[in-house]
């Protein structure tokens, strides 16, 4: 009876695709905000926690009634310090990025010269070729109507009728999202305030309604998922800092236009694995680019030799051995996870991996033991060679987060 109710349910789900796509879009519409809240509650753990579990451990000793005032005020904090600065960089940015459209729009009777050299040259090539005048109207028409299949009138008329649509629909979209946003930082506030009584509710009940053997795999599961994307995170974002605050004090020491407004976009793509940096350094290289040739060029060393600093030293030493994972794994983790999910996907695509990783990793070790076997049994491990006065490869440092999340729970321990 399992088989068949399993076959006649994919079979239904193989006829009826789009509908079921349809449907799981609707709820994923639906849920969104409530997506949004677990997102940031999950982001904005580790600062409350931080708060609550160490800046404020010994409040209330003396006085018992403030033990009630730890949550709120660390939540308080929490939240107003993040979206401050947030605030702020946004506050930033806005006039950063008005003085370069300020900038462009003086510089546009330039670009309009070379633009005009290069169309003449054009179109005389065209006219040697072809024969066409393309500043004759006729011929000019004649040359859309052979390119769109359409006058020119219904040529701007189609323009007309696809471009409103879609800028309203656009407008719906930013209204939409906004409110989104809105309700799951709300949703937020709530989900980080019970998070514990959330917690107890959803182990009970899977508890009650599971077997054993699923219920401890789906906390391990869960587990290694939280320690792996919550780590990498973190890291990132400490790394991204960082690198933002360097180009910034690169950029002002170097006399570079826009320090502030190209640090910031370099700090925040930074955040992507191994395609971030390079997604950042192509729109500050142009806006460079279009100030002054020379600058984009010096620019685009100043931040291959920062890349370099970031991925060979900083990086590895704060997030150490969070990743877990080859070069290669990292890159097709990003490509997957980009193109599905676009832009969240490139940054949670790594850890979600290296959590799947471990998990298939752990298992096929476990299932080697099963068959008293183990790994160098199957595929013997390559190793290096290494100087005669070395034996073996030394062991790697403890990461910067290793080391703090030690001292904070022997802190606790204590």
């Amino acid at each position: 009876m399992i088989v068949i109710l399993y076959t006649t349910l994919l079979i239904f789900f193989f006829i009826h695709i789009n509908d079921v796509f349809s449907v799981l879009k609707t709820i994923f519409t639906v849920l969104s905000p409530v997506m949004y809240g677990l997102v940031i509650a999950y982001l904005l753990n580790y600062p409350y926690k931080a708060f609550r579990d160490h800046a404020f451990k010994n409040m209330g000793t003396k006085h018992p009634w403030l033990k009630k005032v730890k949550k709120p005020l660390s939540l308080f904090l929490a939240y107003t310090i993040v979206f401050g600065i947030v605030a702020f960089l946004v506050g930033t940015l806005i006039p950063e990025l008005s003085s370069s459209v300020s900038t462009l729009i003086d510089n546009i009777p330039a670009y309009e010269k070379a633009l005009r050299s290069a169309s003449d040259n054009a179109v005389d090539f065209i006219k040697n070729l072809t024969g066409y005048n393309l500043y004759d109207y006729d011929n000019y028409n004649n040359l859309i109507s052979i390119v769109t299949g359409s006058d020119t009138t219904e040529f701007i008329k189609n323009i007309v009728t696809n471009v409103l649509p879609s800028a309203f629909n656009t407008v719906l979209g930013i209204g939409a999202g906004l409110y989104n946003w809105i309700i799951g930082i709300i949703i937020s506030i709530y989900l980080l305030s019970s998070k514990e009584r959330l917690i107890r509710q959803f182990k009970i009940v899977v508890v009650a309604y599971t077997p054993k053997k699923f219920y401890k795999r789906l906390f391990k599961i869960g587990e290694v998922f939280n320690k792996k994307c919550g780590r990498f995170i973190v890291g990132k974002i400490i790394d991204s800092m960082i690198i933002g605050l360097m180009c910034f004090i690169g950029l002002s020491i170097f006399r570079f236009h826009y320090p502030l407004l190209i640090s910031v976009i370099i700090g925040v793509f930074n955040l992507i694995p191994f395609f971030g940096p390079i997604i950042g350094a192509i729109p500050t290289t142009f806006l460079l680019l279009i100030i002054n040739p020379m600058e984009a060029l010096g620019f685009v060393v100043f931040i291959i030799v920062l890349q370099q600093f970031d991925g060979n030293i900083l990086g590895p030493k704060i997030l150490g051995e969070t990743v877990g994972i080859s070069g290669f794994w990292i890159m097709v983790s990003v490509i997957v996870g980009g193109g599905l999910f676009g832009l969240p996907g490139m940054l949670l695509g790594v850890p979600i991996f290296a959590a799947i990783y471990t998990l298939v990793e752990e298992g096929a070790q476990r299932r080697l033991k099963k068959k008293q076997l183990s790994a160098n049994d199957v595929a013997p491990e390559v190793v290096e060679d290494y100087p005669e006065d070395t034996q073996k490869p030394k062991s790697k440092e403890p990461s910067l987060l290793d080391k703090a999340s030690e001292l904070f729970n022997n802190k606790k321990g204590k």
